[in-house]
């Protein structure tokens, strides 16, 4: 198997993705308020790029603010020089419309003089106290690079509506990194705590997450399969998964991209009911020849598998697999076409199997309280 993780320098960096094109719907990772990004091979120099990027953030701002504060001081000058010129023929009222003008423009100045004092103060390194990571505070939101076995990790914890102080923010996210672990691909860890690709991070079991990364067999690149998993009612989740609209939709035909529009020999993959492990689920996809008329049969399917989850459960979260498969029309770094759809069906199911509850060296929360 292949996790989809970036590349140094590929796209952004904002979220999980094999290629440019090559990706989940939202391939994103978030433990607690805070955003991991995995991207391999890499090295320190790549994450010392990545610090030098963020810290550039900060000089682009103030630059900004340093050309508005120009343009402010100019409009001050010329309303002083119309008010100072004794040629001119400005009644009363237009004296005092330039006046509150330049009372404008001063206090723009100044709110942007102190934006500049203020992130010039709070844009700064941040020392985070670990071998090979570097840290960088923007304002209210706080980074870290860090590299492992020749993988850069980035974790972005940022402000919004509802989040804790920047003080209690900025403990835990320095309690997360220095928790945060190495894991080889296939280990399974026996601490409670969350996986993400490449890496671990015990907890007492209590964290929210919300995961969607995407992986694949290495003899099939074309056909991706992304797991979602998320607390229902945390993290931004209102609900839980609406797993059997989902799959009836998706054996409608929507979520096809562009490339599988006027295909021919549709086939309707469901709804129907199916398994994540032991837990019931929805599933739903279509399949279809994507190839011009009088070519040989081009494979494109979409099939999504959901399971709801419990609300506030760290052990029934939602889970999702959407598989997905990219033609080389799609995909220019291809050199295959995907396999058949029943071969990525087969496939499919076994990795649904392989979905289990883990067992941990203590009893999550919830668990021992039921044994209680």
């Amino acid at each position: 198997m292949q996790w989809g993780v970036n590349a140094p320098g590929l796209h952004s960096g904002d979220r999980y993705r094999f290629t440019e094109s090559m990706h989940g719907g939202h391939d994103d990772l978030w433990v607690s308020n805070v955003q991991i990004l995995v991207m391999a091979p890499a090295k320190q120099t790549d994450i010392e790029r990545m610090l030098r990027a963020t810290a550039a953030e900060g000089r682009i701002g103030i630059r900004e603010y340093e050309t508005m504060i120009e343009t402010d001081k100019r409009l001050v000058a010329e309303d002083q020089r119309r008010l100072n010129d004794s040629t001119s023929q400005l009644t009363a009222d237009d004296k005092l419309v330039l006046q509150k003008d330049m009372e404008h423009w001063k206090q723009q100045i100044a709110d942007n003089e102190s934006n500049i004092a203020g992130m010039k103060t709070d844009w700064h390194p941040l020392d985070l106290g670990m071998p090979d990571a570097l840290g960088y505070a923007a304002g209210p939101n706080l980074y870290a690079f860090v590299l492992r076995d020749g993988r850069a990790y980035k974790f972005i914890s940022a402000s919004g509506a509802g989040e804790p102080p920047f003080e209690e923010r900025q403990r835990a996210f320095l309690d997360m990194l220095k928790r945060f672990k190495f894991r080889k691909m296939y280990e399974v860890p026996k601490e409670r705590g969350i996986c993400v690709p490449y890496g671990f991070i015990p907890d007492d079991g209590s964290l929210g997450f919300r995961i969607e990364v995407s992986l694949r067999y290495a003899d099939r690149p074309g056909v991706i399969y992304t797991v979602g998993a998320g607390v229902v009612g945390e993290s931004g989740i209102d609900g839980s998964e609406p797993s059997g609209l989902k799959a009836i939709a998706r054996a409608g035909g929507a979520g096809l991209s562009g490339a599988l529009v006027g295909a021919r020999e549709v086939k309707r993959i469901g709804p129907r009911g199916a398994r994540i492990g032991a837990l019931p689920a929805e599933q739903g996809g279509i399949s279809m020849n994507v190839a011009d008329a009088g070519k040989p049969p081009v494979n494109g399917y979409s099939v999504y598998t959901g399971y709801g989850g419990w609300g506030h459960s760290r052990v029934l979260p939602y889970i999702t697999v959407d598989m997905r498969s990219f033609t080389k029309e799609q995909e220019p770094t291809l050199k295959t076409n995907p396999p058949p759809v029943e071969e990525s069906l087969a496939r499919l199911d076994e990795l649904l199997k392989s979905i289990r509850l883990r067992p941990t060296d203590l009893p999550m929360p919830e668990l021992a309280d039921i044994g209680k």
